[in-house]
């Protein structure tokens, strides 16, 4: 719809606008009526002005006639206040918080049900922006420069017409100076919309930034990065310096080309008019009230042409949560089934990241048995968290099939498919809130007692005993108050409350010291019971005792086996084995 020479006609902004009210469709078309009428009010109140001044410049003056264009004049004003009145109900009362709500609920609910394969492709800043800035930018300027559209054009077009009947020429006029604003507004546009482009793209990637820069301070201090040396924040800032720069400079240029256009429009009503007057056939009332009409309808065509970017803030920041809402959720094929039993088959799949060439898995064909523990190994990128991705219906593969009990995955719907998995991270998040509120995240319903017995199951109740409110201790922003063993059993715990029939394990004590990981691994021996475990290994003597081990390279399974029987095939395993073997004994000389 729009691009850096293309912007958004007024026909199209309006079908935005509808379908940005939603439900309040009808009380936006109701508000643009109300300023409709408004605004025609407008323009006989200055088109009495005339008949005030033709009646007190008459000799002798008529002073009867003067009053009763005065009270025309006094009820077009009253009506004009009234209609406005009426037209601001929509700014101002219910309905844009209504709308903006509403949006801001389906943005979340699109959210839970977006493929997360294309949530993962949006930057934290840009999803961020959505729902907030781009909301309100959508919402906000709907009233408001509707508005202003129709007072710049029904107000002279009243006038052009009032003005046939007091001086055909001056109505002309009129018709030829009005136009010479299109060329000004036409250049506004299209350097606004490149500008909120720009502008839109530059805020949304320096927010992301700043939030990783926040995020990493800790390690950018140790790097000595936290100053200019952070380069890409650095430079994300020195770009949007630049942009408002600019944005600055196109808007003074655009506000005194409006303020030459008023000048020279005064300018030649005014020589003309002098030149008709002179010669007898305009009277001096007549060229008296065009100068002032005209002062009062430049003023806010001026204002107009400097506000008319909030058109394109308003197309631009609906495009992008428009884009966010029209991304298709993964489709369920009919008829729709649960599955009865839990062990997993991939047969022949494949599968392209979005954006890459190289495909992460190529002709994959894997079983994985219920109730027993499946451990995935292979070097990093050989396509080991992808296979746990689309298990859990990431994404759907662009061949093959997924099975999870005999029923393909594309016949389970999301939320079930949701409900089969728990999954234990090495890296957990935690949200900043309550101990008990971060386990309950996995049962909803689930009581406060049901919470402590998980959470005594994960061998956590005893060090948030210590805690000062005891498991209404906020955890703080993702979980910073807490050491990574104990977040590590409150995402267990989480998972223990849970009950998943399937549990994925990405390694959840390879980043911990030896008595928290003795903690967490008999936390977990308490999670996998009778249930199908997937465990994606990067130490390899932790799966030693796994039912069967698949060993992935280059998004291809090339050997399945026990752990004794894949260090007898002395093949990619055993390698790994040796690898990691000769690792060990590494040493500082």
């Amino acid at each position: 719809m729009s691009s850096v020479n293309n912007y958004a006609t007024f026909k199209e902004t309006y079908k935005t606008g509808k379908i940005i009210a939603g439900n309040h469709a009808k009380n936006f078309n109701r508000s643009l009526l109300f300023y409709a009428l408004a605004y025609t009010m407008q323009g006989l109140t200055y088109l009495s002005i005339y008949g005030v001044m033709a009646s007190l410049f008459r000799t002798p003056v008529d002073a009867g006639r003067a009053w009763i264009w005065l009270g025309a004049m006094a009820v077009f004003v009253l009506i004009n206040g009234f209609a406005r009145w009426f037209a601001h109900d929509f700014d101002y009362g219910d309905a844009v918080a209504d709308i903006t709500h509403n949006m801001r609920a389906k943005l979340g609910k699109k959210l839970r049900t977006m493929p997360l394969e294309v949530l993962g492709n949006y930057k934290t800043g840009e999803l961020n922006a959505g729902l907030s800035s781009n909301v309100d930018e959508s919402v906000m300027m709907l009233g408001m420069v509707s508005g202003m559209f129709i007072e710049i054009v029904l107000t002279p077009m009243v006038v052009v017409i009032g003005m046939l009947f007091i001086d055909w020429r001056m109505a002309v006029l009129l018709v030829v100076i009005m136009p010479l604003v299109i060329p000004l507004y036409r250049r506004k546009r299209k350097s606004s919309i490149h500008e909120k482009t720009q502008n839109a793209q530059a805020n949304s990637a320096l927010e992301s930034d700043i939030i990783e820069y926040i995020q990493g301070l800790a390690v950018l201090r140790t790097t000595n990065q936290t100053g200019k040396n952070a380069g890409r924040l650095y430079n994300g800032i020195i770009h949007v310096r630049d942009l408002q720069r600019a944005s600055i400079l196109d808007s003074i240029v655009s506000m005194v080309m409006a303020d030459m256009l008023i000048l020279f429009a005064l300018v030649v009503i005014a020589i003309s008019g002098s030149f008709w007057v002179g010669n007898g056939t305009m009277s001096i009332p007549a060229i008296a009230a065009l100068l002032i009409i005209v002062s009062r309808l430049m003023e806010p065509l001026s204002l107009f042409l400097a506000i008319s970017s909030a058109l394109d803030i308003m197309n631009a920041g609906f495009a992008r949560v428009k884009a966010v809402m029209e991304t298709p959720p993964l489709k369920t094929v009919s008829p729709p089934k649960k599955a009865q039993r839990f062990d997993i088959v991939f047969n022949n799949v494949e599968f392209t990241y979005h954006g890459q060439k190289e495909k992460a898995l190529k002709k994959c064909t894997i079983t994985i048995p219920g109730q027993a523990m499946t451990a995935v190994v292979g070097p990093s990128g050989s396509g080991k968290t992808t296979i746990t991705r689309l298990m859990m219906r990431y994404a759907d593969p662009q061949a093959g099939s997924i099975m999870i009990g005999g029923t393909d995955i594309r016949q389970i719907s999301q939320k079930e498919v949701e409900s089969y998995f728990a999954v234990v991270f090495q890296d957990v998040y935690l949200f900043d809130e309550t101990i008990i509120e971060n386990i309950r995240m996995a049962k909803s319903g689930a009581t406060d007692g049901q919470v402590i017995q998980a959470a005594t199951a994960a061998c956590c109740h005893e060090f948030i005993k210590r805690l000062p409110d005891g498991y209404h201790t906020r955890v703080g922003d993702i979980g910073g108050s807490l050491s990574g063993g104990e977040r590590q059993r409150i995402s267990i715990a989480r998972a223990i409350l849970k009950d998943a029939p399937i549990i994925i394990l990405d390694e959840p004590t390879a980043a911990l010291d030896t008595e928290s990981e003795l903690a967490v691994q008999k936390a977990i021996d308490t999670l996998v019971r009778d249930k199908t475990v997937i465990v994606i290994a990067h130490r390899l003597s932790t799966i030693a005792g796994a039912d069967q081990i698949l060993v992935i390279d280059n998004g291809q399974l090339i050997e399945t086996g026990t752990h004794t029987s894949l260090l007898e095939k002395h093949g990619k395993y055993y390698a790994l084995w040796q690898a990691q073997l000769n690792g060990k004994k590494w040493n500082i000389g």
